[in-house]
């Protein structure tokens, strides 16, 4: 199963587009740059939180289409594609998550080798449904994990509710992109979350970014 974030979202207050998430009048996917970054970013992510019109995964594929992918995460089904690409031997890959037990835990990049393409695994939902994509996926365990220790505050601010410390799934993204040294491409994916957090934001009222 290969990447799937198309969803037609309809609110109260608008029609949205079925690929960047924010109103027809404040579309993007049209005006920002496409990047392809050298490091790959799988995200593994919910049903529910895919499809939420606030959800930032979707503008990473968008921005970054050729090196990003998304996998639906499902308790009775497992993303075979997902796991087929873990496998290979051209990847090194990494899962992004928070320290916790006994897990061994990278703070940076280090590859152990230099043929191979870094991958970064993003769990996108909430604190508590990463946990439970984690402890329910058996194909996940021992993969190596970095934990990000942001110096700055989250600028995610499109739903309430957000634990503070923690980043959303595009913020997580620009920050390994840094530590894998692509640090042009990571400017690119920043403009655009910025365009969509105004557009996302705009929409609420119905008004049109300039």
């Amino acid at each position: 199963m290969g990447s799937i974030y198309k969803v037609k979202q309809i609110t109260k207050l608008y029609q949205s587009c079925d690929k960047c998430g924010l109103p027809d009048i404040n579309c993007i996917c049209n005006t920002i740059s496409k990047i392809k970054t050298k490091a790959k970013i799988w995200i593994l992510s919910t049903e529910r939180e895919l499809y939420r019109p606030s959800n930032t995964a979707r503008i990473l594929k968008l921005v970054n289409p050729e090196s990003t992918e998304i996998y639906l995460w499902e308790r009775t089904k497992k993303p075979e594609e997902l796991i087929k690409n873990i496998q290979q031997d051209i990847y090194d890959v990494y899962l992004i998550f928070p320290e916790e037990n006994s897990y061994i835990v990278k703070t940076k990049v280090e590859h152990s080798n230099t043929d191979r393409i870094p991958a970064f695994i993003l769990l996108d939902g909430t604190w508590k449904e990463a946990k439970k994509i984690l402890r329910k996926s058996d194909y996940l365990k021992g993969i190596p994990r970095i934990s990000l220790n942001p110096s700055f505050k989250s600028e995610y601010d499109l739903r309430k509710g957000i634990i503070e410390g923690n980043l959303c799934t595009i913020e997580a993204a620009i920050e390994v992109l840094k530590q894998n040294n692509d640090l042009e491409n990571t400017i690119l994916i920043k403009k655009a979350f910025d365009l969509f957090r105004a557009g996302f934001k705009a929409g609420i009222t119905a008004q049109k970014i300039k």
